[in-house]
């Protein structure tokens, strides 16, 4: 890899954690993944593991490639024997931006462990993607 394109990969992701979570935004979970081409995170306030829902969830999606493609985000929760996966929201606005979707998970059976889900598609076919839990 060249020092140029490492560079800038770095730089972006850099970029992308301190738009994730300032003291104004504090947490109590968060994680974040990347995959080719998009990168993005999840950050919950007021819920921790065994509770029956999620009441501030931030995910942040960002388009790191000038392909194209659109990028994607989605929140799961994990409960006892299933996990749902809640609807994707996409940044269409191309390369070099990013999206901020402000959600929950509504009260149901206890939540063991959230999730984001990130991936790149072109039209409604997933390219790629990759998964985190907390």
């Amino acid at each position: 890899m060249s020092k140029a394109k490492f560079s800038m990969i770095s730089v972006s992701a850099l970029l992308f954690l301190g738009m994730a979570a300032g003291p104004a935004q504090a947490a109590d979970h968060y994680t974040s993944c990347s995959t080719t081409g998009s990168s993005g995170s999840m950050a919950t306030s007021g819920w921790d593991t065994g509770g029956r829902s999620v009441p501030s969830l931030v995910l942040k999606v960002y388009d790191e490639k000038p392909d194209g493609h659109h990028v994607r985000i989605r929140a799961i929760a994990g409960y006892a024997d299933t996990n749902t996966y809640f609807r994707w929201h996409a940044n269409y606005d191309g390369y070099g931006t990013y999206k901020t979707i402000d959600t929950y998970i509504p009260e149901g059976p206890q939540i063991y462990s959230v999730g984001v889900q990130v991936a790149t598609f072109e039209g409604d076919r997933l390219l790629n993607s990759c998964t985190r839990w907390v």
